[in-house]
């Protein structure tokens, strides 16, 4: 298992991308060449919403194993979970990534056929980058009702997607690109 950590040295933040990491060690050990893409893509531009810089602050116990789960039922959530969640992410998100960013091809390829537990994690343990872990539990999992719809996610019922551990463990993300 791999596990990744967001750390803050020297007022300099270093993400390693969980699938960045999970990459780079299988392929490293095949010999196979090194194919690294940050799952998440969180850039500070000019023209960000954030206005002035802010004092970043990690959480020493955020982590993210990814495993794949191609196995495992895809998840469902309500139409009204990934409602809210667009709010938040318009509110929150958007200060830092744009939908373009978290929405297409590269996030299906990073994220599909992974647990749904992965990226609540990552999401959680990581943003807001001014607050980790500062939204409620409840915005969390609506933020990736709302990522898992707008990758066209198959959602075989309308059960609500919980924070519950056991419950995001034995789902996936059944994400498509278009």
């Amino acid at each position: 298992m791999h596990v990744n950590r967001r750390s803050v040295r020297n007022g300099a933040i270093a993400v390693f991308s969980a699938v960045s990491g999970a990459m780079a060690i299988g392929c490293a050990s095949s010999g196979a060449p090194i194919d690294l893409r940050t799952p998440l893509g969180a850039r500070l531009t000019s023209d960000a919403k954030t206005g002035a810089p802010v004092p970043l602050r990690a959480d020493p116990s955020a982590h993210v194993i990814l495993s794949n789960a191609a196995g495992l039922p895809a998840a469902s959530f309500r139409p009204s979970q990934a409602a809210r969640g667009e709010r938040v992410f318009g509110e929150t998100c958007a200060t830092c990534h744009q939908t373009s960013q978290l929405v297409g091809e590269t996030f299906v390829e990073n994220w599909n056929d992974r647990r749904v537990s992965d990226l609540y994690a990552l999401v959680r343990g990581t943003m807001p980058l001014d607050n980790p872990g500062g939204l409620k539990d409840q915005e969390y999992v609506d933020v990736v009702a709302y990522l898992l719809q707008a990758n066209h996610h198959a959602a075989p019922s309308l059960d609500s997607l919980l924070a519950d551990t056991v419950s995001m463990r034995s789902h996936k993300i059944a994400v498509r690109y278009p």
